[in-house]
């Protein structure tokens, strides 16, 4: 896979938000061509998005023909995908709708519909639900009623490895669902799961309104499922264009200051800044969210300093992904002693979890 420059992801950011005097000032600068770019968003998942950020643009005569027909397969193949995942969706929530069980949607086609304009507009490869932590057996045996086989696997059995990882992967046919019943896993991070559950919103998708997280916790749910992937030295870009997608929509909104403060109690104060700060600066788009960079500048000490490597989002050491590991490990709302010790105790609890193939 390419790493993705900071050329790219400050060129996707922008011809993502339709900015034309943004992508202007990205192609002064640029020294890689538009296939490079191109090659970049299909290996990290971007295709969908780059072609239809491209559609009506001039600039897509700048891509050689083979890039664009390797961008119009990926288009055809997500949009069967979303239609399948569409279909999946309704049957399992009229299930669990009878069964009186609760979810939130996250990620995938919620994410597509709402901050790309189309649930066909974003590339995405299973649902994501969230249900209460109570309910997380009840939720796997509707899985199971409904034909779902669980693919994750457990080590020592399902309830503890249930106590290391924030969620199980489950197929069935050409749909796959990830079940979640927390955001994330970390004895540092005490979310307020009530609170979360009472300010949940709702979003139409597919015809059919679905309860969502309030914007505040999608916001804290992005930062730190891409904050696990930047600790194993394996993030997406398509998660920073998707985290600034959201903030560029919610800045207006949300009381940033709020957010940081309730984050003290709940150990998402230095995730938030660190990881927010760094998408931002990775992305050159503080202008895209002028209330959330004031509210970051104001805790400018809490930030961790990143020493880049040549990908914006891999940190020295490389090897072993080291360095993303030891600025995890400052980002965190607690010591590196304690970050070590979880780390080493859950990773094989994690390694079991994700060890099978995603198709």
């Amino acid at each position: 896979m390419p790493a993705a420059t900071a050329e790219d992801i400050r060129l996707l950011v922008r011809l993502t938000r339709r900015d034309v005097a943004g992508v202007e000032r990205c192609l002064r600068t640029r020294s890689a061509s538009l296939d490079v770019l191109a090659e970049t968003a299909t290996a990290h998942g971007l295709s969908v998005v780059l072609l239809r950020a491209l559609e009506g643009s001039p600039l897509r005569a700048a891509l050689s023909s083979s890039h664009v027909e390797a961008l119009e397969g990926r288009r055809r193949r997500q949009e069967t995908r979303s239609q399948i995942l569409l279909e999946a969706l309704t049957g399992l929530a009229e299930r669990f709708a009878a069964a009186g069980q609760p979810f939130v949607l996250l990620k995938g086609l919620y994410l597509a519909a709402r901050f790309y304009g189309d649930v066909r507009g974003r590339e995405f490869i299973d649902l994501d639900l969230l249900v209460p932590r109570a309910d997380r057996a009840r939720a796997f045996g509707l899985l199971a009623a409904a034909g779902y086989r669980r693919r994750s696997r457990s080590l020592f059995g399902a309830g503890l490895t249930c106590f290391f990882v924030h969620g199980f992967d489950f197929a069935t046919g050409n749909a796959n669902v990830d079940l979640h019943w927390c955001l994330s896993r970390h004895p540092s991070l005490h979310l307020d799961e009530q609170a979360m559950w009472a300010r949940r919103s709702s979003y139409p998708v597919g015809g059919r309104s679905y309860a969502v997280l309030c914007d505040e916790h999608e916001v804290v749910f992005a930062a730190l499922s891409l904050l696990r992937d930047l600790e194993r030295g394996r993030p997406k870009i398509k998660d920073v264009v998707d985290l600034i997608q959201i903030v560029a929509a919610t800045d207006a909104e949300i009381d940033w200051e709020a957010l940081l403060e309730s984050g003290r109690s709940e150990g998402t104060f230095g995730p938030l800044v660190n990881v927010l700060g760094l998408c931002l600066e990775v992305a050159d788009a503080h202008d895209l969210a002028p209330r959330l960079r004031a509210t970051l500048e104001r805790h400018a000490d809490r930030r961790v300093a990143p020493p880049q490597a040549k990908s914006p989002l891999q940190f020295r050491p490389t090897r072993f992904g080291l360095g993303n590991k030891l600025w995890s490990a400052r980002v965190h709302d607690t010591t590196p002693a304690a970050w070590l010790f979880w780390w080493a105790t859950s990773l094989p609890f994690r390694v079991a979890v994700h060890r099978w193939r995603r198709p």
